[in-house]
């Protein structure tokens, strides 16, 4: 049996025979100058359900670093308002020694009140104070926030953790360290009438301002807590971040060594078959078409 072949049948081969290596050819000459296998995981099969998982874990990791970020901005604003606290008290307690003096007139005593209120002042002012957003250092409230898997920490320092109970916010004059300096510079005044009559006592007084000076310091304590987590956490999910960013590699970027292969591969083929097609418009038989 003789098979025969029409010349259309010829021309139309090698033109196919060409094409589809021109286009394999062109298809991973993309994926080496690209660098991508695939452009999203759902384009690979094999790599469907784990592309899904990697979106909803690069998702989770993103929203970790914006709550690392906001939480160390947080308690950074506060640290920073609650050392100077630390030194406003700290001033106080210089002045509540010097107060023992036993060489002090009443004018001295009145010196030394002038200087407490204004400390009081400056340290209402720190108290209240908000920071470059317009929200309040510190709040009435915090929040949890979660910044690492299961681990969840204060979006910032309390007003009453910081100050003590019974003021606000709105009522800073009623928190415990603002009432304990409040005694503190009652008791300049009262020593500045030289009746020798004081509501408080100088241990009293000092009780008083050790007792919020200690609150004010355990805050610093905690906030510089948090602060630590969260650079640990920093740290873990920057190593997450790189564990992320090889499985996406994996899932999605080229293998040059085997592209490279296919692609010499799809080289050759084209080549071979625009040989093929010239030799073939060369002959007789498309000569004679």
């Amino acid at each position: 049996m003789t098979v025969r072949f029409s010349s259309n049948q010829v021309l139309e081969s090698g033109v196919q025979g060409m094409e589809n290596a021109l286009s394999e050819a062109m298809s991973w000459n993309k994926k080496i100058t690209s660098g991508k296998q695939y452009d999203q995981a759902s384009d690979n099969a094999y790599a469907v359900s784990r592309g899904v998982r990697l979106d909803f874990d690069l998702s989770r990791l993103d929203m970790f670093k914006a709550n690392q970020n906001f939480v160390a901005s947080s308690h950074a604003n506060a640290q920073t308002q609650m050392d100077s606290l630390v030194n406003e008290m700290n001033s106080l307690k210089q002045l509540l020694v010097q107060s023992q003096s036993g060489a002090l007139n009443p004018s001295n005593f009145k010196a030394l009140k002038v200087q407490a209120e204004q400390i009081l002042i400056a340290m209402k002012q720190q108290m209240t104070a908000k920071d470059g957003t317009g929200n309040p250092i510190f709040g009435d409230a915090v929040n949890q926030v979660q910044i690492e898997p299961n681990v969840m920490v204060d979006s910032g320092v309390k007003f009453n953790d910081a100050f003590g109970t019974g003021g606000t916010l709105r009522t800073p004059e009623n928190t415990q360290m603002y009432l304990n300096i409040q005694k503190f510079v009652t008791y300049l005044e009262e020593k500045g009438q030289n009746t020798g009559l004081t509501t408080q006592t100088a241990d009293q007084v000092s009780a008083g301002l050790n007792a919020s000076f200690d609150q004010l310091t355990m805050a610093v304590q905690r906030s510089g807590g948090v602060a630590a987590q969260v650079d640990n956490a920093k740290t873990a999910m920057s190593a997450f971040g790189v564990q992320l960013a090889d499985t996406q590699s994996v899932l999605l970027d080229t293998d040059m060594a085997a592209a490279t292969a296919s692609y010499t591969r799809a080289q050759t083929l084209l080549n071979a078959a625009q040989a093929m097609f010239a030799r073939l418009q060369q002959s007789n038989l498309f000569s004679k078409l």
